[in-house]
């Protein structure tokens, strides 16, 4: 074993003695190799620096680029190094699986030889934003080394390492937890609080609306578990076809924010884990669902699925905002009206259709207005994520031409963004989607069939939109500096993208539990 924890060459030697020298002089003199990988038919290959330790290569790249997100998914590569000496053809092919290195010590001492090896690498480490903590690191571990000659009978001979290959089933599961995923990351579930969220309000006003009518014993969860199901899948559905639609137009292209996790889409089609046809497969797939699902909670409601309900008309508004947000004529979020589609398809109309599907089931009266009025603050809040998301992504939906409203109220000084007024746009946005919590935890007091003083409850992480703000504010006032270094500033704001998922997830359920604990007073 040496200093990396590699091991030295073995195995079944199938090289002559001549022709292991000769790899062992390849790969020591070369500086450079083309690594290529692929995943699900999307192939990349690229050229970077490499440093041999015993018999795998160590190599870095940047920690979002496409090859490191191919490996993460696909760790089966192969890579050719080719003879410095200019007066013959042979190369070395080497077929193996990478694994990340993530010791900060073992990448430093990585980054040092490698360094010490190539000028060309020290320099390219050293130029912002790169820097060793900032590249993924990664070990080559062959399970062949092959001396290549394209020109020469016999073309190519071999040493193949079997200690290296993982058995048949380590990699059926290993390409079955990629495939997951790829997927995971494509239809962006970590986000999927923004739909969550006000089915569960609308669960909870649903609840409450049951309780006032005496219909304690009539709830139903496979009911709820239907309508979650198709709000978690219309989401699902509308973050494909939004990815599909970004693509097509360039703004995910050409976001220099790739490594955000808040904004710029999932990136899935930028570093080739999917192909566009089959995000937009999978954007119809998921709204296909919805539909079926939408018409079988209809019928169960109404006894037929084509039965005249509200339900049918709001299904038809949500599909229609999904699609249209990025993709055809319309492309909403590119022509101002993304945010107003935003608040509409996460409040009202989420809300609205879940409340009556789960109160139509029991025969309670449908608590329209109440789910209207708890649906504006969910919409508030949720389209304030959108909001300072959209400001990390402002350059490029600008160059793409997705005029949204950041972009719009966004000043330029000698083409840079001034990002003052959407910022004060935001805080306002914040401060209204309080107020109107407050409002409606005094409408409680008056009409508690519709509202309850429990809603106050939601006031409770005001505090984290004032640190969120506070923050805010000093980015604005970095990203205005002349001395500071924009292409960093956008991974500074991720705080503030946080703590405002934070608050409209805490506000959300807060408002539910006011709605449950009126319920049960």
């Amino acid at each position: 074993m040496d200093e990396f924890g590699a091991t030295r060459r073995g195995g079944d030697l199938a090289l002559a003695t001549s022709d292991q020298a000769a790899i062992d002089g390849i790969l020591d003199s070369a500086e450079r190799l083309v690594i290529a990988s692929a995943v699900s038919g999307n192939p990349s290959a690229t050229l970077l620096y490499y440093v041999r330790d015993g018999i795998d290569l160590i190599f870095f790249c940047g920690e979002t680029a496409r090859i490191a997100a191919q490996i993460a998914i696909n760790p089966a590569v192969q890579a050719a190094v080719w003879s410095c000496d200019t007066q013959t053809d042979t190369a070395v092919e080497v077929s193996g699986r990478c694994i990340k290195l993530r010791d900060p010590a073992l990448r430093k001492r990585a980054a040092a030889r490698l360094g010490a090896r190539s000028e060309a690498f020290a320099r390219l480490s050293e130029a912002p934003p790169a820097s060793p903590e900032t590249l993924a690191c990664f070990r080559l571990r062959p399970t062949r080394l092959a001396l290549v000659n394209p020109l020469a009978i016999p073309r190519f001979s071999w040493h193949d390492f079997p200690q290296n290959q993982p058995s048949d089933a380590a990699q059926a599961l290993q390409a079955f937890g990629g495939w997951m995923r790829v997927w995971v990351g494509a239809v962006r579930a970590p986000i999927f609080t923004a739909i969550v969220v006000p089915v569960l309000l609308a669960a909870a006003i649903a609840r409450h609306a049951m309780l006032h009518a005496r219909h304690d014993g009539t709830w139903s969860w496979l009911m709820f578990a239907w309508v979650l199901s198709g709000a978690v899948l219309a989401a699902a559905g509308t973050n494909l076809i939004n990815d599909y639609g970004d693509h097509g137009s360039g703004a995910d292209d050409c976001n220099q924010a790739a490594s955000n996790p808040f904004t710029g889409g999932s990136r899935t089609i930028q570093l080739g884990l999917m192909a566009p046809w089959k995000v937009l497969a999978g954007s119809a797939a998921c709204f296909a669902a919805v539909v079926a699902i939408g018409f079988h909670i209809n019928a169960l409601i109404a006894g037929s699925a084509f039965a005249a309900t509200p339900l049918l008309a709001i299904g038809v508004i949500g599909c229609g905002l999904g699609i249209t947000y990025s993709v055809g004529p319309f492309r909403l979020s590119y022509r101002g009206c993304g945010e107003v589609a935003v608040a509409l398809g996460f409040g009202p109309v989420v809300m609205l259709g879940a409340s009556y599907a789960l109160t139509a089931a029991s025969g309670t009266p449908w608590p329209w207005l109440a789910s209207l009025l708890a649906s504006l603050p969910a919409a508030t809040f949720n389209v304030v994520i959108l909001w300072i998301n959209q400001f990390q992504d402002a350059p490029a939906d600008a160059a793409s031409d997705k005029r949204n409203w950041v972009v719009r109220t966004a000043g330029r000084d000698d083409e840079t963004f001034r990002f003052e007024r959407p910022f004060a746009i935001y805080r306002a946005i914040n401060l209204l989607s309080f107020g109107l919590v407050l409002l409606l935890g005094l409408l409680g007091c008056f009409a508690p069939g519709v509202a309850t003083p429990y809603l106050w409850l939601a006031l409770l992480p005001f505090p984290i939109f004032l640190i969120a703000e506070r923050r805010g504010r000093q980015w604005v006032a970095r990203w205005q500096d002349p001395a500071e270094d924009r292409r960093r500033l956008p991974y500074a704001l991720l705080p503030v993208n946080a703590l405002t998922i934070l608050v409209h997830f805490s506000t959300g359920l807060l408002l539910a539990l006011g709605y449950l604990l009126a319920g049960k007073a």
